[in-house]
C-alpha cells in the first residue's frame, strides 16, 4: 500500500468522519494536511487545528484552502514563520483581504524577520500581483514608507493623487515616476536583445526616431509590437500599412486612428487576414460592407456579418458600455446578426419560445450563452455544447447538466467526453473499472474516484502509485479497513 499517498486520499474522502480526520492529522500530519487542503469542504474546527499546528507544512496547507475562514487567515498573516505569512497573502483565489488587515500586513512587511530571503520590494510586488487593488490601499497607507511602494504606479489616473502626497519624498517620487512613464522612448532605450525590457519599451510612448528605426528593421516581431502602439506617428502608420508581412498590416488595420483611404485600402487587401480585421470596424461605408459580405473568404463574410449592421447604441451594449434594454431582448434574439443574438442569449429571463428558438441557433456561441445563462436551457443543449468544447467546466457545474445516458461515451475519442461516463448512475461498474486503465490520466483519476467502481478494482488501486490517492478518496471505499491496515 502506498501509505502516504493513501493517507492524502483518505483525508480528502467525504465519507471519512471528522473525528477520524482529526486522528489521522495527529498521526500523519503532512500527507493528511495535503489531502485536507484539497477537500471540497473543510470544517472550521479542522482549519483551526491546522492553523495552530507546529509544522510549517501543515499551516501552509490550510493557508492554501480556498475557503479558509477569514479570521484564521487574518491570524496566519502574522505567523512567525515568514513562509506561512507570505503564503497567506499571495493566495489570489481567496476573498479579498479587508483594508484593516492589509494596512497591518503592509506595516509588518516594512520590517521583515532577519531570515526573510526576499527584499521589501519583492514582497510588495507579490502582494500587489495577487490582487492589484491592493495598490490603492498602499497608496493611502498612513506610513509614507508604504505609500512609496505604490509610487511606480502613479502614472495611472486613479493614483495621480500621490502627486500631492503630504510627504514630500512620496510626491517627488510620484512626479518622477509619471515623467518617466510619459517620456518618449528613444533608440538608446531599446535593448539589443529581446527581453522583458525590450518589449516594455515598445509599449511605452515612442519617439519618431525609435518608431522609424523599428519600422525599418527586419525584426517582424518588434514591428508588429509597435504597430499596435497608440503613440505611433502617422507617417509610420502609413509606412506599416504597406508592410510586406500580412500580419503587420492586419495589426495596423485594427487601429482606431486610420484615415478613410487607409481603411479602403485594407478592405481591398489581397490577404483575407487583413480583410477580416477591417470587417470588424465601426463606420464602414455601405459599399464596403456589401463588398466584404460578398467576400470569397468565409472568415471575412462571418466577420462582417458578426460586426456590421449595428447602430451606435447597439454597439455600446455589445462592447459592455451599456445595459441591454428589456425592449431590445426579443428583437435581438430574432436578429440576423449573431452578435445581437449572442447578447440576447445571455439573459436568464428569456421567454420559453425564445429559449426554444436559440437552443437550435446555427451559431455555437449563441447556443453556449443560452446554456450557461438560462435556467430553462434544455439538458440536451448543455450536453451538445459540452461535446462542442464550449465552456466545459462551467457547464458541468450547472444543475441541469444531464446525468443519465452518458455511458455511451465510454469509447469516445475525446478524453474529456469519456469523463462523463462516471457521472451516469446507470453505467455498468465493469465499464468504470475498465476506464481506470484509460490512456488519459484525467480519465483514470476520475474513474478511480467514482463510487460505482467495483470493490476489487478499488482495493487493487490502493497499491497503484498513480491512482492510490484517488482510490482512497473514493466515498465507497471501506476506509475503516484501510486505516486498520496502514503500516
Amino acid at each position: 500500500m502506498q501509505r502516504d499517498v493513501v493517507l492524502r486520499g483518505l483525508a480528502e474522502n467525504p465519507a471519512v468522519p471528522l473525528d477520524m480526520l482529526v486522528r489521522l492529522l495527529r498521526g500523519w500530519p503532512e500527507p493528511v494536511a495535503a489531502g485536507l487542503q484539497a477537500r471540497a469542504t473543510l470544517p472550521v474546527t479542522l482549519q483551526e487545528r491546522m492553523a495552530n499546528h507546529e509544522l510549517r507544512r501543515v499551516r501552509c496547507a490550510v493557508v492554501g484552502y480556498e475557503r479558509l475562514d477569514p479570521v484564521i487567515r487574518d491570524r496566519l498573516l502574522s505567523d512567525l514563520d515568514w513562509w506561512v505569512s507570505t503564503w497567506a497573502f499571495t493566495r489570489s483565489k481567496q476573498p479579498p483581504l479587508p483594508d484593516e488587515a492589509l494596512i497591518r500586513l503592509m506595516t509588518n512587511l516594512l520590517d521583515p524577520p532577519d531570515d526573510m530571503p526576499f527584499t521589501n520590494y519583492e514582497l510588495f510586488e507579490e502582494l500587489f500581483f495577487a490582487d492589484w487593488n491592493r495598490i490603492f490601499v498602499a497608496a493611502r497607507h498612513p506610513d509614507p514608507r508604504v505609500r512609496r511602494f505604490a509610487v511606480p504606479y502613479a502614472w495611472r489616473d486613479d493614483l495621480r493623487f500621490l502627486l500631492t502626497d503630504p510627504d514630500s519624498e512620496v510626491a517627488a517620487a510620484a512626479a518622477s515616476s509619471i515623467a518617466e512613464h510619459e517620456r518618449l522612448m528613444k533608440p538608446a532605450d531599446l535593448s539589443e536583445h529581446h527581453c522583458h525590457g525590450f518589449w516594455w519599451v515598445l509599449q511605452r510612448p515612442l519617439s519618431k526616431a525609435l518608431a522609424e528605426q523599428v519600422a525599418a528593421s527586419d525584426d517582424v516581431e518588434a514591428v508588429q509590437a509597435v504597430a499596435s502602439n497608440p503613440t505611433l506617428p502617422p507617417n509610420v502608420v502609413e509606412i506599416l500599412s504597406h508592410h510586406a508581412e500580412a500580419e503587420v498590416r492586419a495589426t495596423i488595420a485594427g487601429r482606431a486612428d486610420l484615415a478613410a483611404e487607409q481603411v479602403a485600402a485594407f478592405a481591398a487587401d489581397l490577404y483575407p487576414a487583413v480583410r477580416v480585421v477591417v470587417a470588424t470596424r465601426a463606420g464602414l461605408t455601405g459599399e464596403q460592407v456589401a463588398a466584404l459580405a460578398a467576400d470569397p473568404d468565409d472568415a471575412v463574410r462571418m466577420a462582417v456579418a458578426t460586426h456590421a449592421y449595428v447602430s451606435e447604441e447597439e454597439r455600446a451594449v455589445l462592447d459592455g458600455n451599456a445595459d441591454l434594454d428589456p425592449d431590445q431582448v426579443l428583437p435581438w434574439a430574432r436578429s440576423n446578426n449573431p452578435r445581437l443574438r449572442r447578447r440576447a442569449a445571455q439573459r436568464p429571463d428569456l421567454p420559453p419560445d425564445m429559449v426554444d428558438l436559440l437552443a437550435v441557433d446555427p451559431d455555437a456561441e449563441v447556443r453556449a450563452n443560452l446554456a450557461l445563462n438560462h435556467p430553462g436551457a434544455p439538458s440536451e443543449l448543455l450536453l451538445n455544447c459540452y461535446l462542442d468544447d464550449q465552456s466545459r467546466t462551467r457547464l458541468l457545474a450547472l444543475p441541469q447538466f444531464p446525468r443519465t445516458g452518458l455511458s455511451r461515451f465510454a469509447d469516445h475519442a475525446d478524453p474529456h467526453v469519456r469523463l462523463l461516463v462516471a457521472r451516469d448512475p446507470d453505467t455498468d461498474p465493469a465499464v468504470i473499472g475498465h476506464l481506470t486503465t484509460d490512456p488519459h490520466p484525467w480519465v483514470r483519476r476520475v474513474m478511480a474516484r467514482c463510487p460505482r467502481l467495483p470493490t476489487d478494482r478499488l482495493t487493487a488501486l490502493l497499491d497503484d502509485a498513480e491512482l492510490a490517492a484517488d482510490a482512497a478518496a473514493n466515498p465507497s471505499l471501506d476506509w475503516e479497513s484501510v486505516i486498520e491496515a496502514l503500516p
